[in-house]
C-alpha cells in the first residue's frame, strides 16, 4: 500500500465528530436512494478514464457504508468493517493498493474474496472543518499501478466529487432551513386568502417574506436584500427576525412607520458593515374593516387590483433600510372592499414579464385571470421554471373577503 508521506503527522480519527459531521450534512443513510446525478456523472468519468471495473463515492454513516453513487455494482449499503473505505477514512488520507490478495489489511474482504477486486485507489472528501464525511474511490479487478499524471487526474476528481458531496450538500441544507423559515402554510380567514411564495434564484436567496394573524389583525411584510446568494440570505433572515420581533406592536396598532423604523435603527450596523441596503414592503391588515396600514420603503412593488378591475400602484417616497442612519418612514392608509386582490413581490418578478415598461397592467391582467391567491402563485411558479431565472422571485397574494366579526 502506497499513501501520502505525511502519515505520521495525521491526527488520529475523532469518529464522533466525523460522525456528527455525515449527520449535519444530511448524508446519513437514506430510508430510500434516490440518484444523484451530479455525483454519478463524475463517477462515469472515472470509470471511463481509468478503465476501471467499480467506482464509488462512499459514505460511512456510523457502523455501516453506503453509496451515493457507484458504477459497476448495485451494493447499497455493507458494513463499513468489510470495506477499504473504513482503512482509508481512518488514516485520512490518499490510499492506493495495488495488490489487495498481497495486504492482509484487506485480503479477507469481501470484495478481494468473492468479487476479485485486486486495486484500489481512494481520496478522502474533507468538509470544512477537515471531517472525512466521505470517500471517492477506484476498484479493478487487475493489479495495477498509478502513474503520477493518474494520480493526479484521481485526485482531482476527488476535488470536484467532494464540491459536489459536501459544498453543494451543505448548501442544499441552507435552502431548507431558509425554507422552513418560511410561513408554513397558508392564512384561511373567512373569505380573506393569504399566500406566498419564494423561489431564490440559487440555492438560497436575499428574498423573504412572512405573515401571520392574530386576533383580527393580518400582518405581513415581504423585503429584498441587495444581492444574491448565501450573504444576502444571512442578513435576509436578520431581517425577518427584526420584522418579526414587532409583530405583537403592530398588531396592538403601533404606527407602523416607527415599527420600521424601529426594524431599520437595529439592523443599521449589520447593514453598513454588510455595505448592503434593503428593500421592505410591510403592512395591516384589520379583517373587521379593510383597513390597511402600510410602509413602502423603496419597493414600490405593490399592486392593487380592485373588484371593478381597476389597478392602484401602493408605493411611498421612502428610501429603503440602510441607505441613512437617520431615515424615517411614513405610514399610509388604504380601504380594502371586498373582492379586492394585493399583490406584493419582489423585482425578480419583472423579469418574468413581457412588458417591463407597463408593468403594472400586465400583473393586474395576472391577477384577474386567477379567482384565487393559491392560482395566481401557482402561475407565477410555473412562469419562474419556464424561464431563465435571474434573481430571486418573491410574492405575497392576499384576495379580500367580506368582514370578519
Amino acid at each position: 500500500m502506497s499513501s501520502d508521506s505525511a502519515a505520521a503527522t495525521v491526527a488520529p480519527l475523532d469518529e464522533r465528530r466525523r460522525q456528527h459531521a455525515v449527520v449535519s450534512l444530511g448524508l446519513v443513510i437514506p430510508v430510500r436512494q434516490e440518484s444523484d446525478e451530479r455525483l454519478d456523472r463524475i463517477t462515469r468519468l472515472a470509470q471511463r478514464v481509468f478503465d476501471a471495473a467499480w467506482t464509488s463515492i462512499t459514505v460511512l454513516d456510523d457502523d455501516q457504508a453506503w453509496f451515493p453513487s457507484a458504477q459497476g455494482f448495485d451494493i447499497e449499503q455493507m458494513d463499513r468493517d468489510d470495506t477499504f473505505c473504513d482503512r482509508t477514512t481512518r488514516a485520512r488520507q490518499f490510499t492506493v493498493v495495488e495488490d489487495a490478495t498481497a495486504d492482509p489489511r484487506f485480503s479477507g474482504l469481501t470484495a478481494v474474496r468473492e468479487a476479485g477486486i485486486r486495486f484500489y485507489a481512494g481520496v478522502p472528501l474533507l468538509d470544512s472543518q477537515d471531517n472525512v464525511v466521505g470517500v471517492f474511490c477506484l476498484y479493478d479487478t487487475r493489479v495495477r499501478t498509478l502513474s503520477p499524471s493518474e494520480e493526479q487526474t484521481l485526485r482531482d476528481l476527488g476535488v470536484w466529487a467532494q464540491q459536489e458531496l459536501v459544498t453543494n450538500r451543505e448548501m442544499t441544507r441552507a435552502g431548507q432551513v431558509q425554507a422552513s423559515m418560511l410561513p408554513s402554510r397558508p392564512i384561511k380567514e373567512g373569505d380573506w386568502q393569504v399566500t406566498g411564495i419564494c423561489l431564490p434564484a440559487q440555492a438560497v436567496g436575499g428574498d423573504l417574506y412572512d405573515y401571520a394573524l392574530t386576533g383580527h389583525v393580518l400582518h405581513l411584510g415581504l423585503g429584498d436584500v441587495m444581492g444574491k446568494g448565501t450573504g444576502a440570505a444571512l442578513v435576509g433572515a436578520g431581517v425577518r427576525a427584526a420584522v418579526r420581533a414587532t409583530h405583537a406592536s403592530v398588531v396592538e396598532g403601533t404606527n407602523l412607520g416607527t415599527a420600521t423604523t424601529q426594524v431599520a435603527q437595529s439592523l443599521v450596523r449589520d447593514l453598513e458593515r454588510a455595505e448592503t441596503f434593503v428593500t421592505l414592503f410591510q403592512a395591516a391588515i384589520d379583517l373587521r374593516h379593510g383597513v390597511m396600514r402600510y410602509v413602502d420603503a423603496g419597493s414600490g412593488l405593490c399592486v392593487l387590483l380592485r373588484r371593478d378591475g381597476r389597478a392602484e400602484l401602493l408605493a411611498g417616497e421612502d428610501r429603503p433600510l440602510g441607505v441613512f442612519r437617520d431615515d424615517r418612514w411614513t405610514e399610509h392608509l388604504v380601504s380594502l372592499d371586498p373582492g379586492d386582490r394585493l399583490l406584493l413581490f419582489s423585482d425578480g418578478v419583472l423579469d418574468l414579464l413581457d412588458d417591463p415598461d407597463d408593468w403594472v397592467t400586465e400583473v393586474a391582467l395576472m391577477m384577474r385571470a386567477h379567482a384565487d391567491a393559491g392560482g395566481l402563485l401557482a402561475e407565477l411558479r410555473r412562469t419562474t421554471r419556464e424561464t431563465l431565472q435571474l434573481d430571486d422571485v418573491t410574492a405575497v397574494a392576499v384576495y379580500c373577503g367580506e368582514p370578519v366579526a
